[in-house]
């Protein structure tokens, strides 16, 4: 990965007396800014400029990660989101990114490795898998069946291996074949007879909800829609966190399968931010109660609060932990996080 850079800016009062920088520049689209942090009225050696990028070198990255999401807010449109939520889904985006750019390329093996190892094993909770995270790595990483568990529970985990490949070497956008490729991966070893196809059947309901799902006759048509309403809506500049949310939110109610329909759509909604270069969402312990209910937000049409508690959780699960990893991979702390 490259790492950020910094660079050095001397300017002259009107006196003539030269003042010394270190400067980040910070750009967004055609927009144009530059932090910096004061070392003094001597040029700097570049053992000095050295010292300095790793004694100030957080403290600007914090700035001009503030900065950027300043800069980037603005730009989108929201039908849900207000402006201060979104200004801080925006900071954590771009630390997201900046953060990422400091992992060496085994670093970043290894980290996603482990975000990928707590991912399945929460989202395989939520659908009753009782394989604990230890049980999940071991299986996924190291080939250690865990004893004591049913195949379909060992399947359930270990068919997200070939959903890792598929959806990493995947680089176009969400049409409904990789849907369907995502279910047919999903179910794999466990319902080969409806693995990647579409329901055929309406006398089905969505535990713990109260809900009617689309009938099977318009589900392909539905799922169409959703899609096309998705891009259409980024194309006009909502912000892409909103319509990620609001599009998960759609295809959990349509329910176009049988069985796997929150694994497969919350495969899709990670998917979705990535694309957008956002964090992806984790659904550990007590936190898989918070997306349910913010779900039920949305069959009461409180689509506000739903996508606001979407929001605040990818910022509970993210912001803290990114900002300690990255003081950590530039220099001293000089910051909180906010």
């Amino acid at each position: 990965m490259v790492r950020s850079r910094f660079r050095v800016e001397v300017n002259r009062t009107s006196g003539g007396r030269e003042k010394y920088y270190l400067v980040k520049d910070v750009s967004f689209r055609s927009k144009k800014a530059k932090v910096r942090a004061y070392l003094g009225t001597r040029a700097p050696t570049p053992e000095e400029v050295k010292r300095a990028r790793k004694e100030k070198g957080y403290q600007l990255e914090v700035k001009a990660i503030q900065r950027r999401a300043g800069m980037s807010a603005p730009f989108y449109r929201t039908e849900y989101l207000n402006r201060p939520i979104l200004t801080r889904l925006e900071y954590l985006r771009h630390l997201y990114q900046t953060y990422h750019s400091y992992l060496t390329t085994n670093e970043l093996m290894v980290y996603e490795r482990d975000f990928e190892v707590k991912y399945i094993a929460g989202t395989t909770k939520i659908e009753g898998n009782t394989l604990s995270d230890r049980q999940a790595m071991d299986l996924l990483v190291n080939d250690i069946v865990p004893k004591g568990k049913s195949l379909r529970e060992i399947n359930e985990v270990q068919n997200f291996r070939n959903v890792i490949r598929y959806r990493n070497d995947y680089r176009g956008r969400v049409t409904s074949e990789f849907i369907r490729t995502l279910h047919s991966l999903i179910m794999a070893n466990i319902d080969h007879e409806s693995a990647g196809s579409f329901r055929r059947m309406d006398d089905i309901g969505i535990e713990g909800y109260d809900l009617r799902v689309t009938p099977s006759i318009l589900i392909e048509e539905e799922l169409s829609e959703a899609l096309q309403d998705y891009e259409r809506k980024l194309d006009e500049g909502y912000h892409p966190f909103e319509q990620a949310i609001l599009f998960h939110y759609r295809f959990e109610t349509i329910h176009p399968f049988t069985d796997g329909n929150g694994r497969v759509g919350r495969e899709v909604l990670n998917y979705m931010l990535r694309a957008s270069k956002f964090p992806r969402l984790l659904f550990p312990g007590k936190e898989r109660e918070i997306y349910i209910k913010a779900l039920r937000m949305g069959n009461r049409r409180m689509y506000r609060k739903m996508v606001e508690a979407f929001s605040e959780l990818i910022i509970k699960q993210r912001l803290k932990v990114m900002m300690e990893n990255l003081s950590r991979s530039v220099g001293p702390a000089r910051t909180k996080a906010k």
